[in-house]
């Protein structure tokens, strides 16, 4: 460029007026001249646009990320109440009788994971066993998956990060307290972890990051054996692309391998420490299937539960702008439909349909519709408009779901009832000599709040009730009659009901032995129903035994 063309662009960059330009002697030279002069200043002219352009996107997103960060504060004031309950008491309850001397598996009669265990001891154990803690653990996952989803949006932009955080945690929150902190919420909480660390590794190639990966993805198949296959398969995809690459693949795949046998070191020396490996055994051939067959639900019901109208509108608008794209997924995303293809095939493999078994596919879904369409904003023409709309339709949805989350609430008749109840029959002094016989949570959840032991480690009514011919129920009904007969308690609550089926106390006849013992030394104290709530038809009967002080109290 001349000397002439260099000052005007640095006038124009510095916006202070070049000096007047001298009339022109020489006709070529002035077109030269006014050649250069006219590419400086479309060169600035885009240039001050692109920095306009950057400028608003910045602003941009920063107004989004306050709307989001506002969103979720709200969520977080209007559920700070919440009471703990559903499994996650139900689990706590557990741990709570293993910190009173009962092994898990050989003691307790129980089908979860000991991983699961752990995670709700350590939570008792550093947090506190109040339903406050529970909340904290709960706001804690959401802001562990915010920080995964960052990390792995952040190449792209860290506003898809943010986005599928805040919709995913505020989708959390609609289903209620629930589903706060369960077990296929820490599983994609886990995951989402794993892939962060994985991505990590293969952008900056630090060990001890694939060594993280390895550990969260372990981790996770301790909670449920659903992610372990899935696990292997990122590792060997992993394996795979360092191959191609030509990097070496025996070191980080052993470092990935420890991180990934870490976990389940871990349960193993708990478990040997309460001598219950071989129970740990039985749990997982016998009575793990046994459950499985329980409860499953047809295969359209699935389908119409595995999505809601929301998730799947996101989901097509973020399909139609991959496929407009026409650009291909680079590896990173294609495994995050990975991801989203296991958390489906994890939703219809345990066949019950819950609400929180849709957690790690709704993780996955959520994230790549943020990243498609956050990404596709930068686009014109069809992408970008549908882009705006999909960011449009999320921006509608969250306010939505804080709302649907404020006015959920979990019915405690039930266990306010029992509680009452169980404090005019003795309350604290109860605690060795009750016995919940009910599969839903809502007893155990009760017998929890007062600190009160039972007097056997049975939790599912389904394992004792049923038919003889069942191994399991076989078994369970001969360990179940021993810790019965050898510390018999004061109080029996029966539940309603026979999971996955039926209403009323019908199961009672399928094992006479234990409907005979109820007959000939127990009294009914109380038979109370409750409306149908968020578990479905609830009701039990108390019986307390003729010759206890109980009883005598209560006459």
């Amino acid at each position: 460029m001349t000397a002439a063309g260099q000052n005007s662009t640095y006038f124009l960059r510095n916006r202070i007026p070049a000096s007047p330009r001298p009339k022109e002697q020489d006709g070529s030279q002035g077109k030269v001249r006014g050649c250069l002069n006219g590419k400086a200043s479309l060169l600035n002219t885009n240039s001050d646009k692109a920095n306009w352009a950057m400028y608003i996107s910045s602003r941009f997103k920063i107004l989004l990320g306050i709307y989001f960060f506002v969103c979720a504060g709200i969520f977080v004031l209007c559920t700070i109440h919440w009471k703990q309950v559903n499994d996650p008491a139900q689990l706590s309850y557990l741990c709570f009788l293993m910190d009173h001397g009962m092994a898990p598996y050989r003691d307790l009669l129980e089908i979860n994971m000991p991983g699961i265990y752990l995670v709700n001891w350590s939570v008792m154990h550093t947090l506190g066993e109040g339903s406050l803690a529970w909340r904290i653990f709960d706001f804690s996952l959401m802001g562990v998956a915010g920080w995964a989803m960052i990390v792995i949006a952040r190449p792209y932009d860290w506003l898809a990060g943010v986005l599928g955080a805040t919709l995913f945690a505020l989708y959390h929150g609609k289903d209620g307290a629930g589903q706060a902190g369960q077990r296929d919420l820490i599983i994609a909480v886990l995951l989402l972890c794993a892939y962060a660390f994985l991505f990590a590794f293969f952008r900056r190639r630090r060990e001890w990051v694939i060594f993280a990966f390895g550990l969260c993805a372990g981790m996770a198949a301790t909670i449920k054996p659903t992610p372990l296959p899935f696990v292997f398969l990122l590792l060997l995809l992993a394996a795979i692309r360092l191959k191609k690459a030509g990097e070496p693949v025996l070191r980080p795949s052993l470092y990935a391998l420890l991180g990934i046998l870490t976990p389940f070191a871990i349960v193993a020396a708990f478990l040997a420490s309460k001598h219950s490996l071989s129970s740990f055994w039985y749990l997982l051939h016998v009575e793990l299937p046994f459950y499985k067959s329980l409860g499953r639900i047809p295969l359209l019901n699935l389908m119409a539960l595995v999505a809601s109208p929301s998730v799947r509108t996101l989901a097509l608008i973020a399909l139609a702008i991959a496929l407009l794209k026409g650009q291909g997924w680079n590896w990173e995303g294609k495994l995050l439909v990975a991801g989203i293809i296991f958390g489906v095939a994890s939703f219809f493999g345990q066949g019950k349909g819950f609400p929180y078994h849709r957690y790690p596919m709704l993780a996955f879904v959520f994230l790549w519709v943020a990243m498609q369409i956050v990404t596709g904003l930068r686009a014109r023409g069809a992408v970008g408009i549908l882009a705006a709309s999909g960011l449009a339709f999320a921006l509608i949805l969250l306010p939505i779901y804080v709302r649907l989350a404020s006015r959920k609430v979990w019915d405690p008749q039930f266990t306010d009832s029992l509680t009452a109840d169980l404090n005019r029959l003795g309350g604290h002094d109860l605690s060795g000599h009750v016995q919940c016989i009910y599969m839903p949570a809502d007893c155990d959840d009760t017998l929890y709040r007062l600190r009160l032991v039972q007097s056997t480690g049975l939790f599912y009514d389904y394992l004792i009730f049923g038919s003889p011919q069942q191994r399991v129920i076989h078994d369970a009904r001969q360990l179940f009659w021993q810790q019965f007969q050898k510390n018999t308690p004061r109080v029996v609550i029966v539940g309603s009901g026979l999971y996955p089926d039926g209403y009323g106390y019908g199961k009672l006849a399928s094992w006479p032995l234990f409907q005979q013992e109820l007959a000939r030394n127990y009294f009914l104290y109380d038979d109370r129903w409750f409306p149908p709530a968020e578990s479905g038809q609830r009701a039990y009967r108390i019986y307390v035994e003729k010759n206890s002080l109980v009883a005598s109290n209560q006459h």
